[in-house]
């Protein structure tokens, strides 16, 4: 780990340099410019500068953050979760996400950091997403509103559920609640309270089926959500959807990204582990009712 950490500080120098490469060029051209009065000079400073970031900067930056990704991140998974598939630029499809009916959408969308595995006995899948809407006004100013920043999972259980439950933390934001009138019947969901007060504070409960609904909704599983719930670095939603579990995260940051302007830290490591950990985190707390996944 240690010689790792050594490679990848020095490739990521060599990837600010090349940053601060680009930085001179421009700005030496611009106050060459100036100095000249001269200031057709400064689109020549311009492009001398994209050439030097296609050239050389863009190429360090983007080995270095390769590097990061598929040997470091791999290797810390993998640590945790042998057998684990990590694909950096794969995500979960946009349809997949839609047809869960347990977001609102927006019209811009981007996943990657896939990874696919098995832990404890529990196939699971998880991925970053970043789901916004973009607005232009009359007057062609553009607005956009951030839906989901963070991390999407999804959890196999041996038991398919036969009506929708969605689970939504307190402050989880354009989650589609599918409770209005213009939702097909079939398809609305209803909210309902439980017997713990302390779940009823911290979440609210939508479902399709309240039998169903009361049956997943264990003492055990409700202890389960808000222990998870307490971990997280965000807002959680939950949604119990055919024979998965859904479990979206509202970090308002992006996930496994290597730092470039700065030496690695603790936190660093400590980001990675907080990825992993919200994967085995929910399994382990989970199965302590078996329920939900017989």
């Amino acid at each position: 780990m240690n010689e790792q950490i050594s490679i990848l500080e020095s490739m990521r120098k060599k990837a600010l340099h090349g940053r601060i490469a680009v930085g001179a060029v421009i700005i030496g051209g611009f106050l060459f410019s100036v100095v000249t009065r001269n200031l057709f000079l400064i689109f020549p400073a311009v492009i001398a500068g994209i050439v030097v970031y296609v050239l050389f900067a863009r190429k360090s930056t983007k080995e270095y953050k390769d590097y990061y990704k598929n040997v470091f991140v791999r290797q810390m998974i993998q640590n945790v979760i042998p057998g684990a598939i990590y694909e950096p630029a794969q995500g979960f499809p946009r349809q997949m996400i839609s047809a869960t009916g347990l977001m609102q959408m927006g019209n811009v969308y981007h996943s990657e950091d896939y990874i696919k595995g098995v832990y404890n006995g529990v196939e699971f899948e998880r991925a970053d997403m970043l789901i916004q809407n973009e607005t232009t006004d009359s007057e062609g100013n553009t607005s956009t509103t951030t839906y989901l920043r963070g991390r999407w999972m999804v959890f196999e259980s041996n038991k398919t559920f036969s009506a929708d439950l969605q689970i939504i933390q307190k402050g989880f934001g354009y989650a589609n609640k599918r409770k209005g009138w213009f939702t097909r019947k079939e398809n609305r969901r209803h909210e309902i309270k439980t017997e713990d007060e302390s779940f009823n504070k911290q979440f609210q409960s939508l479902c399709q089926d309240d039998v169903e609904a009361f049956y997943l909704l264990t003492p055990g599983v409700m202890q389960a959500m808000m222990r998870l719930a307490a971990s997280m670095d965000g807002k959680v939603m939950i949604g119990f959807v055919d024979n998965r579990i859904h479990v979206a995260v509202n970090s308002s940051k992006d996930s496994l990204e290597a730092p470039v302007t700065r030496s690695f830290r603790n936190s660093d490591f400590e980001d990675v582990t907080r990825e992993i950990n919200a994967i085995t985190t929910f399994v382990e707390n989970l199965n302590l009712d078996r329920k939900i996944f017989q």
